[in-house]
């Protein structure tokens, strides 16, 4: 073999030898973006996320929450109680207890506005005397206290009383009326009757009766 002829064999190897220790080098960082199971990075905030202050009101979700059974005591109702479910029924099955008018005033001297229902019962004819139920202000509004018997009870069955005014002066209860007295018809009434009456004790007492009679027959409704 000539010269010439092994200076370019030599030559050959070497280049080859150059080109197989390039590829050794590389393979690591080829064989590192080929792999399958990439690993995720983790994130890393820029900046801490406050914590919500306490006793903070989380954002409303869509629904409500139900409403509650109204509590605390009678005073709190006043006029806006549903009395027909407390006031006594009428004797007469037949008969619907019909609420009147709704006074809110203290008659137990406890500082405490107690609840006066006026209440008669419906009639097809004439009407039915009326009487007036006091409950005691301080009660559960859910199971009010009644005090006492009801007021014109005493006289319902003389003075058959309609109820025509209802107010509280100085503790004591001061009711206005129309009445027959007993002479009259129920489709006439022609008293015009003020009753006074106030707390002793447990019980109501009727202070004083008056009465003034009119020409004509006096309204009931």
């Amino acid at each position: 073999m000539t010269a010439p002829v092994c200076d370019d064999i030599t030559d050959g190897v070497i280049e080859l030898s150059k080109r197989l220790f390039t590829a050794v080098l590389l393979a690591p960082a080829l064989l590192t973006g080929c792999t399958g199971d990439e690993e995720t990075p983790v994130a890393t905030p820029s900046a801490a996320t406050p914590a919500a202050p306490a006793g903070a009101v989380p954002e409303a979700s869509g629904e409500l929450p139900e409403a509650e059974v109204p509590g605390g005591d009678l005073a709190s109702v006043g006029d806006g109680g549903d009395w027909d479910a407390y006031i006594l029924e009428c004797e007469n099955a037949e008969q619907e207890a019909v609420v009147q008018t709704v006074v809110n005033a203290d008659v137990t001297a406890d500082g405490v506005a107690d609840a006066l229902i006026g209440r008669t019962c419906d009639a097809s004819t004439s009407y039915f005397p009326s009487t007036v139920e006091v409950f005691d202000g301080s009660s559960p509004a859910q199971r009010p206290w009644r005090v006492g018997k009801p007021l014109l009870s005493d006289v319902g069955s003389t003075d058959k009383p309609w109820l025509t005014g209802l107010r509280v002066q100085s503790g004591v209860i001061v009711i206005e009326a129309n009445g027959t007295g007993g002479a009259d018809s129920n489709a006439c009434p022609k008293l015009k009757l003020t009753y006074r009456y106030q707390l002793k004790g447990t019980a109501f007492e009727r202070l004083d009766r008056t009465a003034t009679e009119s020409a004509t027959c006096l309204p009931i409704a």
